[in-house]
């Protein structure tokens, strides 16, 4: 078996040659360069015009997460070079590298000080909760795979793989996001790649900050989004309006909606579809605006503010944790300016 928990070295400019020789496009002008310890970044040496399809896997090389199980138990794996998947999985970090880094991993009590930043039952704290307990239940090859697909995986006919090279290109809020069709995943830019500049991949959308912090392990620049979980919320259904509602949008029992799916408010601001939902039901807008309020400020009130606050003002060397704080603070902030938009 290999060692997942041994320091690796890569040569990313034979990797990446390598690739190009396995018949993986990545644009002559793309290579990879060291940011930080565990962390590369693709730059650009030549500016590259827009519209142009820049880096692109075909299929038969992404990685399924049983054949990486595989491939690291040294079983017998059906992949079209050996050599390739070596020395792309020497760009991966070590796993004693994630037992120090992801708050996954973090001890039970540094986990018991997260949960805490929640108030007993809210669905937050129920959601992370539960993220914890399942990593708990995982041996540490399995914890390898979970955090290492969870972070740079892409869905692809519904399936998560990973997608060498293309997982290299670091995370950027509002940047081009990867694509996929019959034969590969690729990514096409939408603007002029300068020269010497950085090339990032965008995120796939996401209901909230935390979400994102629990998947992706740090915090993101501009992050504008805030949603309210399915469920969240359920009110009486005013009466002769059941030919108005949407069924597909709504769960509907005895009288009783909730919204069936997230509330994305992206920019902060009320949805476009959710209003044109709403408004078939509660037709008074003052009322409509006071019921979303009330809903935005329970999903306020999830976080124990007095703990979250308590433990920012302290210096701390927990640094997982601190940053996890942080994110939920500003999630919180984030809540606060929605409600606010909801008078403008």
């Amino acid at each position: 078996m290999l060692h997942i928990s041994d320091r690796k070295n890569i040569d990313y400019d034979n990797f990446l040659d390598l690739a190009r020789n396995q018949g993986i496009y990545v644009n002559e002008s793309l290579f990879l360069k060291k940011i930080e310890e565990n962390n590369y970044g693709v730059f650009v040496r030549e500016e590259i015009n827009n519209n142009s399809k820049i880096i692109s896997i075909p299929k038969k090389f992404l990685i399924s997460q049983n054949l990486l199980k595989n491939f690291i138990q040294e079983n017998k794996i059906d992949y079209p070079d050996h050599d390739f998947l070596k020395l792309y999985f020497s760009s991966f970090p070590d796993f004693e590298y994630l037992k120090k880094s992801h708050i996954a991993l973090l001890s039970e009590e540094k986990k018991n000080k997260i949960l805490n930043f929640f108030i007993e039952q809210s669905p937050t704290r129920r959601k992370i909760k539960s993220f914890f307990d399942h990593i708990n239940k995982l041996d540490n090859l399995e914890k390898y795979l979970f955090l290492i697909f969870r972070s740079k995986g892409f869905i692809f006919n519904n399936v998560a793989y990973l997608a060498p090279v293309l997982d290299m290109v670091n995370y950027k809020f509002g940047e081009v996001r990867a694509q996929t069709d019959k034969q590969e995943i690729y990514f096409k830019n939408n603007r002029i790649l300068k020269t010497d500049n950085q090339f990032f991949q965008g995120y796939e959308m996401h209901s909230d900050i935390v979400s994102f912090f629990l998947q992706f392990n740090f915090i993101p620049e501009n992050f504008d989004l805030i949603s309210i979980p399915p469920n969240f919320f359920s009110m009486k259904l005013p009466e002769n309006n059941e030919e108005q509602i949407n069924e597909n949008y709504w769960n509907i029992k005895d009288g009783i909606f909730s919204n069936k799916y997230f509330i994305v408010f992206e920019n902060l601001k009320l949805p476009l579809d959710f209003k044109l939902e709403i408004n078939k039901i509660i037709k008074n807008p003052l009322v409509l605006n006071n019921i979303l309020k009330t809903v935005l400020k329970l999903l306020k009130n999830e976080i124990n503010y007095d703990n979250l606050s308590n433990f920012l003002k302290k210096e701390s060397d927990e640094q997982h944790v601190a940053d996890f704080a942080k994110v939920v603070e500003m999630n919180y902030l984030k809540i606060e300016d929605a409600i606010k938009n909801l008078n403008n």
